[in-house]
């Protein structure tokens, strides 16, 4: 009875362990990256300081959820975040990002300034989900080469 108990103890912590390093591990990363651009030590988008303000902290978890779920997703057999899907997530980054690009240099889309405001708003957040699920399918690319490959290093 005793040995049973620590076998099942044992499967357990695995599976914590490995629910850790899965997905714990992405969303840490992604919040990580959130919170180094909010801090200034780099810079992934000239941002707007008021939508950083207001927005940041539902940027950074919509972005560690997205990285949590793409990274849950892409582990399972089936799934696979390939050159297609890794392509449409940069695709969706660079779309998100040009609103901020792009008013860099005084173009706005002939938007009002309100209007442009929304649209850099939605883009802010939009970047960061998609930043998410960019480093939580490449996690789980890392993840499954790894525990896929044949001979041991």
């Amino acid at each position: 009875m005793v040995q049973r108990d620590r076998v099942n103890e044992e499967g357990t912590m695995r599976k914590v362990g490995r629910f850790l390093v899965d997905q714990g591990i992405p969303a840490a990363l992604t919040a990580g990256l959130n919170a180094a651009q909010r801090f200034g030590y780099m810079t992934l988008l000239p941002l707007n300081p008021v939508i950083e303000k207001e927005y940041g902290n539902f940027a950074l978890l919509l972005g560690a959820a997205g990285a949590f779920v793409a990274s849950a997703t892409f582990l399972r057999d089936g799934w696979r975040f390939g050159v297609a899907a890794f392509l449409g997530t940069a695709l969706a980054g660079i779309a998100t990002a040009s609103p901020f690009i792009f008013a860099r240099y005084g173009v706005q889309f002939g938007l009002d300034p309100m209007h442009f405001a929304l649209v850099a708003t939605f883009a802010y957040l939009g970047f960061y989900l998609t930043v998410g699920l960019l480093v939580g399918g490449c996690w789980s690319a890392v993840m499954k080469s790894i525990r896929d490959r044949d001979t041991p290093y």
